[in-house]
């Protein structure tokens, strides 16, 4: 969805976009918005605030529609600013690629120009699909301060694909949207110089940038926007499903909820976006002849994005989240919990999945892991790929634990 901004669909206008994380959004981005319209004559700027980019998997990120409200807030009674939800409605990550497409079919007459920073266009060749914004958008370039030396390489990387750009002379204050968020974590509000009043008022209220864990109110808002639908209701149903296991077992309810509910966090992260966190497939994998797949990446990973996303610290949840793809040689009830519940939860059908379901609700965690190692393994070589050596170790040891039981 667009918010619709003045003139609609049917008049040609000049038209800016100023995306950006606006996390929050503050006078620095208002004001260079304000000046840009006024100096390059367009007829309306849209603030467009990012949706999920995929560079920023690890980081805590507000979710898209709080961050869409604050900004929406910001702009409130000035002319020719309008705001943008295009990226921030949509599920997964996204690119300025396919945002630009969209909104050059959706306003053909327009003509388009993309407000960024030199800092960023210095590195523009490496987005996706950077050869075809040409085709989509003209430039306005702004030197941001702090970043001088990066406005050669922009003019160079921007010439490299082809694109028409202008270069804005004027110099914007630096406002940083991490200081404003470390005022509101110490206690303090931001003054009306660094952002605007009504945006203060609101991050107050939310109770925004307080710091500590994400409400599971946030944590289910965030998910929702970087899992598929299919994945999002799955991750719902294990950690209800982790619930009533957890108090069937005796484990930690809350703990198995949390854990239930972010174990996929990291499921749609590339093996490319580990480069962003300084982190190879290898750091996840116990040695190079491991056997280690892709496939349970997103489990190891996931423990990663707990924490430095959602800011999960509990080592319980975290071990849970990381164990539930392969379990491990030692695992504790959560552990055992959550592994489970990934094949029990209420939305999995099928022989094998009513299986896990009986043997859990009949004889207990422990047969049933068994079964379903087994079961993993038969598939895994049908397909003709590597067995990580953690569900060989996960088996080992469920097996001993019932030869135990027998004796």
């Amino acid at each position: 969805m667009i918010r619709e901004y003045p003139g609609g669909k049917k008049d040609m206008a000049k038209t800016g976009i100023l995306g950006g994380t606006f996390d929050p959004i503050h006078n620095g981005h208002i004001e260079c918005a304000v000046k840009i319209k006024q100096e390059f004559g367009l007829d309306r700027v849209l603030l467009l605030p990012s949706g999920n980019p995929p560079h920023k998997f690890a980081n805590p990120v507000t979710p898209g529609l709080l961050r869409l409200r604050l900004a929406e807030k910001a702009i409130e009674g000035i002319p020719g600013l309008s705001v943008c939800g295009i990226e921030v409605e949509k599920n997964g990550y996204t690119y300025a690629a396919d945002t630009l497409a969209e909104l050059k079919d959706t306003y053909p007459a327009d003509d388009l120009y993309y407000i960024i920073g030199s800092d960023s266009a210095a590195g523009i060749t490496n987005w996706k699909d950077a050869d075809k914004l040409k085709d989509y958008c003209s430039f306005i370039l702004v030197k941001r301060q702090g970043a001088e030396d990066y406005l050669e390489k922009a003019v160079m990387a921007l010439s490299d694909i082809g694109a028409e750009f202008k270069i804005c002379e004027d110099q914007f204050p630096k406002i940083s949207s991490t200081e404003i968020r470390k005022k509101f974590l110490g206690g303090e509000i931001p003054g009306k110089e660094l952002i605007p009043e009504k945006v203060a008022e609101l991050v107050a209220k939310s109770g925004l940038y307080r710091g500590g864990q994400m409400s599971e109110e946030m944590i289910k808002e965030d998910l929702r926007s970087v899992l598929t639908p299919k994945r999002y209701i799955h991750s719902l149903g294990v950690a209800d499903e982790a619930v009533r296991l957890a108090e069937k077992f005796g484990a930690d309810q809350g703990k198995a909820r949390l854990a239930g509910l972010l174990h996929d966090c990291a499921k749609s992260v590339s093996l490319s976006q580990l480069k962003f966190i300084n982190m190879s497939e290898e750091d996840f994998s116990l040695c190079p002849n491991s056997g280690f797949s892709y496939r349970v990446l997103h489990g190891p990973l996931g423990a990663v994005v707990a924490k430095s996303r959602y800011g999960v610290t509990d080592s319980e949840v975290l071990s849970a989240i990381a164990k539930h793809t392969t379990g491990d040689r030692e695992m504790s009830l959560l552990d055992r919990i959550v592994f489970i519940a990934d094949y029990t939860e209420k939305n999995r059908s099928g022989d094998f999945f009513r299986e896990v379901r009986r043997l859990t609700d009949e004889e207990g965690l422990v047969p049933a892991i068994a079964y379903a190692c087994d079961e993993t393994i038969k598939i895994i070589l049908k397909r003709g790929e590597p067995i990580d050596v953690r569900t060989i170790y996960t088996r080992n040891m469920a097996i001993k634990e019932l030869e135990a039981l027998k004796q």
